[in-house]
């Protein structure tokens, strides 16, 4: 399961763009949408911090309201928003609706999931995200600087979005030590 590209076509987004890992670039330029790749992205990323511990995945999973959902991932909505905005050179209000577009278009994805037995599980979720980190950060914008962001320093490590034989290695082995508390 590739989470970003399953959100990214339920949602009928134009398709998601790699970033280069050397120069920070999206593969195609031309057919890069800052706004929608910047929101999906953000909004995983910050999903996927927030998912570390247990109470927070168990309440995250229980969310039936895009709103209600993103209030939990993100201590601080407005600076998000904003974020987005700037670097997709947006309104701040289209943001935020791109953003509960989004997080509304997860939700849906794990109803869809719930009719799986192994869905209802508590660590079910802290799973599906530490399994799709890799996948997360190869379609992260640089410029949005979200390590600074989301106070988590390796989201702005290039490392992490190196892709190859060896590197893919490097990433599995990455997930299995990056099991949630």
């Amino acid at each position: 399961m590739n989470l970003p590209q399953q959100l990214q076509e339920q949602l009928n987004y134009p398709a998601l763009q790699v970033i280069n890992a050397n120069t920070g670039l999206p593969e195609n330029e031309q057919a890069f949408d800052a706004l929608s790749q910047s929101t999906l992205i953000t909004f995983l990323s910050g999903l996927y911090k927030a998912t570390r511990t247990k109470e927070s995945a168990v309440a995250i999973n229980s969310q039936v309201n895009g709103q209600e959902l993103l209030s939990l991932i993100f201590k601080d909505e407005a600076d998000v928003q904003n974020t987005i905005a700037a670097f997709a050179k947006q309104m701040i209000d289209v943001a935020k609706d791109k953003l509960e577009e989004v997080s509304n278009g997860f939700l849906v994805i794990m109803q869809q999931q719930n009719t799986n037995k192994a869905a209802n599980e508590e660590s079910y979720l802290q799973n599906l995200m530490s399994a799709q980190r890799s996948e997360i950060l190869k379609y992260l914008p640089t410029g949005l600087k979200l390590g600074a962001l989301l106070n988590d320093k390796s989201l702005e490590d290039n490392t992490n979005k190196m892709q190859g034989p060896v590197s893919t290695l490097m990433h599995k082995i990455e997930n299995v030590f990056s099991k949630a508390d």
